[in-house]
């Protein structure tokens, strides 16, 4: 296959797994689906008898198989991928090749985009990419380089409005963002006073309407001077919901033991955290503006298929990051690493950017209700 010139994070070429050093792996926990043709093209290849005799006893048909969504591997009692050694390594490349695998895995975490534009982003649900992320002291950045995804269908490129406004509004989104003379805080609720606007001109409005709006001055002001408490309790309970299942429980589980979820103590207790979390690490702001850079580029966000408007979007977004900070500032109370950070928010972005997750929130804030009204971004 050609390639393609894609756009990335200027953190794309920097990537490199980490394999037995990785805390986390990809390989735990994950359900890793076939398509047709790489399960046709695993039960008759041929490799050494001991593989085989592994592939064969771990390789099923799924109940309702589509062409693009087969086979599966069956996951060991622990989670763990069967086909994951104990060295960190994958048997099926160490016994047949890279080629061998599925373009889940020869790919992940990274995932090439092509409706409207020509994306390939990189997962922060992969710790090697919160490090980079994390590490980084530069606002995140984006630049051009072409890619090869053989074996994965990339769709052309649609011809509507959406494509015409997705880069332009992205890029005002980020632009936003990074805007390091204000608060996170402030930055995150400027972008959601620009999506409000924008659901009121788009896609109905006229070009020049659209284009007033991503011109327009956005600034909603200083943030808040106190965390929202009915925001910081349904936070906590959107938490709580998550089981043994979820990759972000047992993050959860320690930070709601540490900061006493659901008590009359919390609140204060997740306000002593929060300036211990802040002290611990002075440049959270930075890290996590990186992290939700990152997130934008990887969801396509504000657009989205799920029947929302981006007002809707941007208040789950809001939502995504007032669970995500609660967790981080919960779990690393006791534990004030890096190693700790990365950790919870790789675990968390699990469910952010691989699960239906925003789109379940943003459903609901369509309601109106007092939800829609919380203020997660001051989390």
């Amino acid at each position: 296959m050609a390639d393609t010139v894609y756009t990335v994070p200027d953190i794309y070429p920097e990537f490199r797994c980490k394999i037995s050093s990785c805390r986390q792996t990809c390989c735990y926990g994950w359900e890793i689906t076939l398509s047709m043709e790489e399960y046709f093209r695993l039960i008759g290849m041929n490799c050494p008898h001991a593989l085989r005799h592994r592939l064969d006893g771990t390789v099923y048909i799924l109940d309702h198989p589509t062409k693009e969504r087969y086979a599966a591997f069956a996951k060991r009692y622990d989670g763990e991928c069967p086909m994951h050694d104990s060295d960190g390594f994958c048997a099926l490349q160490r016994g047949c090749g890279e080629k061998a695998l599925t373009s889940v895995c020869r790919f992940y975490p990274r995932s090439p985009r092509t409706h409207h534009a020509a994306e390939c982003s990189v997962a922060a649900s992969c710790e090697g990419v919160c490090e980079l992320l994390f590490a980084k002291k530069e606002p995140l950045s984006f630049i051009k380089m072409p890619l090869s995804f053989d074996g994965v269908f990339t769709p052309p490129q649609d011809d509507d409005r959406e494509t015409h406004f997705y880069v332009p509004i992205r890029k005002r989104v980020v632009a936003l963002l990074q805007n390091r003379e204000k608060p996170l805080e402030s930055r995150i609720n400027d972008v959601v006073s620009l999506c409000e606007k924008l659901s009121a001109v788009f896609p109905s409005g006229t070009d020049e309407n659209i284009n007033d709006v991503l011109s327009d001055n956005i600034s909603v002001g200083s943030s808040a001077t106190e965390v929202d408490e009915k925001a910081l309790n349904v936070a906590a309970k959107f938490l709580s919901g998550f089981d043994f299942r979820h990759s972000v429980y047992p993050f959860v589980q320690k930070a709601g033991e540490d900061l006493a979820f659901g008590t009359e103590t919390f609140y204060e207790n997740y306000q002593k955290a929060k300036v211990l979390f802040e002290h611990a690490f002075p440049e959270w702001e930075r890290m996590f503006e990186q992290v939700l850079v990152n997130h934008v580029f990887y969801e396509g966000f504000p657009f989205s298929d799920n029947g929302c408007t981006m007002y809707d979007n941007s208040k789950a977004f809001c939502a995504i990051y007032g669970m995500w900070r609660l967790a981080a500032v919960g779990y690393t109370l006791s534990s004030p690493e890096i190693n700790s950070l990365v950790d919870v928010t790789a675990a968390f972005f699990r469910l952010a950017e691989n699960s239906r997750l925003p789109d379940s929130i943003a459903k609901a804030m369509q309601s109106k209700g007092e939800l829609a009204t919380l203020d997660f971004a001051s989390i």
